[in-house]
C-alpha cells in the first residue's frame, strides 16, 4: 500500500490516522518546516525552556504553538483555514517536531554534563535537588539578573546559547576556587 503525503489538517481530521502513525517516530529528523528553518542560535533562554516543557508531555496544540515559534510562522494559526501550518505536509510535521525534540535532548543532556554538580549528602538529606527543580529555571535567572543588574525577564530574552556559556564559566570559576581552597 503506498501512503499519501496529506497535509496536517486532513490528518488531525482523519478518523483512522494509524497508517500515518507510524511515521511519528521514524522520520529522520530535518530542520524544515513550510519552507522555513529554525535557527536555534537565536532561541532565547525562556524559549528553550517552553520547549523543554513542551516535549516532556507534548500535547497537539503545544507542538503547533513551538514549531509557530521556532520556524517563524505568524498570524493566527488556529483559526485561519488557508494557513501555513495546516496546509504543510504530516511528514514535514513529523520530520520537523523530531529535530526539535533532538535538540532539547541534546541541550538537557549538555547542561548535565556540563552544568552538573557533585552531589552534597546534607542536601540529599533534605532532598533539596528534588524541591528545587520546579524552580531551577527562574532561580537561574534570578542569579544571572543579580550577576549583571537587569531585571530577570531580560535574562529570559537572552539567547539561550549565551546564558548556557554563562553558566558554564561560572560554574568552572566556582570549581576552580573550591580546589584551590582545599588545598592544604
Amino acid at each position: 500500500m503506498e501512503i499519501e503525503d496529506i497535509t496536517i489538517q486532513h490528518y488531525f481530521t482523519m478518523e483512522d490516522s494509524s497508517a500515518y502513525d507510524i511515521y511519528i517516530d521514524v522520520l529522520n529528523p530535518v530542520n524544515r518546516f513550510a519552507g522555513k528553518q529554525c535557527d536555534v542560535k537565536r532561541l532565547t533562554f525562556d524559549e528553550v525552556e517552553v520547549m523543554k516543557n513542551v516535549f516532556q508531555k507534548p500535547t497537539f496544540d503545544d507542538v503547533m504553538e513551538i514549531i509557530i515559534m521556532c520556524f517563524g510562522l505568524r498570524g493566527n494559526m488556529k483559526q485561519s483555514s488557508s494557513n501555513q501550518y495546516l496546509l504543510t505536509s504530516v511528514f514535514d510535521l513529523f520530520r520537523a517536531k523530531a529535530f526539535l525534540h533532538n535538540f532539547i535532548i541534546e541541550m538537557v543532556n549538555k547542561e548535565r554534563t556540563w552544568l552538573s554538580h557533585k552531589k552534597n549528602e546534607k542536601m540529599q538529606m533534605i532532598n533539596a535537588e528534588e524541591r528545587l527543580k520546579p524552580f531551577s529555571h527562574l532561580l537561574t535567572k534570578i542569579r544571572l539578573a543579580e550577576q549583571f543588574g537587569v531585571t530577570v525577564s531580560d535574562v529570559g530574552k537572552w539567547r539561550y546559547s549565551i546564558v548556557f556559556t554563562i553558566l558554564t564559566a561560572n560554574k568552572v570559576r566556582d570549581d576552580l576556587f573550591k580546589e584551590y581552597n582545599e588545598i592544604d
